[in-house]
């Protein structure tokens, strides 16, 4: 009873509504003074969520600065990421800058707001019904790409373990997951893969993440007929501690949850539970074909999972995947 009571205030105040309504005042006050910048959108993050949670802030902020014809500037300290003192920008450390052509040289004195939740920014009721996977990936990709170090990992990694075209990838999103999407039993999601391998001769080879060590070990024990590469993540969750409030060092997990949903963008096709980590491999490839086991809850229906599903719903006339 008190583990449901428990679970019922998590998700309060995990709505929307609530952080809307909380956010309010910092919200008018960070535009007002972002206006002062006279062109100019300076925002540090220093969100306490997942990687790719802050992903989504660069993309609603890059989404604004078109509308708008702003410069973005952004930088991401200190959270989950970063160092305790916030010296080290793990956003520009990660990414690197893909100017578009005819930017107007930055003011000498730029005003930055502190943002420390996607609610502070109000983006998510103006841009997610307006995002598309195609148009998503364009904006992100036309202001950045990973850092060099980071796409040599990616190369070098998918030549190590195999994977390409003829790859499914698998990822599995465990832990506190539980709050913004269905559960579906491990040995369901594995007759899932085995579906989509019997649909897709092509694929030969298995490709499989997670944050629960449990679920990587249950789905190497399934009998697939074709070999399975797992990886390289070291840093998983701890029980039903999520990975990002495991007490790992900031940038190691960065580059880990990047270096994993890069990985899954390389392969042929994707299987996957709700999850923004493995959603974005489709933002980063929008080639991708992508299958989603279960589908989001309707009180976390976000994007890019969420256009994911109605895809794939229209794909398959009408009808539950």
């Amino acid at each position: 009873m008190l583990r449901r009571v428990v679970d019922r205030v998590r998700q309060f105040r995990r709505s929307e509504g609530f952080k809307h309504s909380l956010a309010t005042p910092i919200r008018f006050s960070l535009h007002a003074r972002q206006r002062l910048n006279r062109g100019v959108f300076a925002i540090e993050i220093r969100e306490r969520s997942g990687f790719f949670s802050v992903m989504q802030m660069v993309l609603f902020i890059l989404m604004h600065c078109e509308e708008k014809h702003l410069t973005p500037l952004i930088s991401a300290r200190g959270g989950v990421y970063g160092d305790p003192e916030g010296k080290v920008d793990w956003f520009s450390a990660l990414f690197e800058r893909v100017p578009p052509s005819g930017d107007a040289a930055l003011p000498h004195r730029v005003r930055i707001s502190i943002v420390r939740d996607l609610e502070q920014l109000g983006f998510r009721r103006r841009y997610e019904a307006r995002l598309g996977l195609q148009s998503a990936s364009e904006l992100f990709r036309s202001y950045y790409r990973p850092a060099a170090f980071v796409r040599d990992e990616v190369a070098s990694t998918c030549a190590r373990l195999g994977i390409s075209e003829s790859t499914l990838g698998v990822h599995f999103r465990g832990t506190d997951k539980k709050f913004e999407a269905e559960t579906l039993p491990w040995s369901d999601f594995c007759r899932h893969v085995e579906q989509t391998l019997a649909l897709n001769t092509q694929l030969t080879h298995l490709f499989v993440s997670s944050d629960e060590q449990a679920f990587i070990d249950f789905f190497c024990e399934w009998p697939f007929k074709c070999p399975i590469s797992v990886a390289p993540a070291k840093l998983l969750s701890k029980g039903d501690v999520p990975v990002h409030f495991s007490g790992y060092p900031g940038l190691d997990m960065g580059r880990e949850a990047l270096l994993s949903s890069l990985l899954l963008s390389n392969c042929g096709y994707l299987v996957k539970t709700p999850s923004y980590l493995s959603a974005w491999s489709k933002i980063f490839n929008p080639d991708l074909p992508v299958t989603l086991a279960v589908p989001p809850r309707p009180d976390a229906f976000w994007f890019p999972d969420s256009q994911i599903w109605v895809g794939q719903e229209q794909a398959m006339g009408g009808k539950a995947a």
